[in-house]
């Protein structure tokens, strides 16, 4: 019987999902608060690199990266991921685009259930 969620084996990676907090600006903006205020949640995933360029334009950023996060949890479309135990050392990415639902035919017949099986997102890394 087809599983309607992904196996725990298969997301061996934690990170953090901040939800900012959220302000208007003097200006009537919204603002987007990532410090203390923000909402922290402990998240299971998978993180793989799709992609990584460097760009050899005067003053650009020399480096951009892409990368593919699968999780079962709940990402807010302004949320930060927090990986402490990237390879290079602690890094903090923001999600580039909607996060996107991933459906299983199978597991959806199998269960009957419409559930999404799994989220995908597509992160890029926040410097500075």
């Amino acid at each position: 019987m087809a599983s309607s969620r992904v196996p725990p084996r298969l997301m061996p990676h934690t990170v953090t999902v901040v939800a900012p907090a959220t302000s208007t600006s003097a200006y009537g903006n919204t603002a987007y608060d990532y410090g203390e205020a923000a909402s922290r949640t402990t998240a299971s995933a998978w993180l793989e690199q799709q992609s990584r360029a460097q760009i050899p334009v005067v003053g650009a950023d020399p480096m951009q990266e892409r990368w593919l996060m699968v999780t079962d949890a709940t990402v807010p479309r302004r949320a930060r991921i927090e990986w402490d135990a990237h390879p290079s050392g602690p890094v903090t990415f923001e999600v580039d685009g909607q996060p996107g639902p991933f459906y299983n035919p199978l597991a959806m017949a199998a269960t009957g259930s419409t559930q999404p099986h799994h989220t995908e997102l597509t992160l890029r890394i926040v410097d500075g």
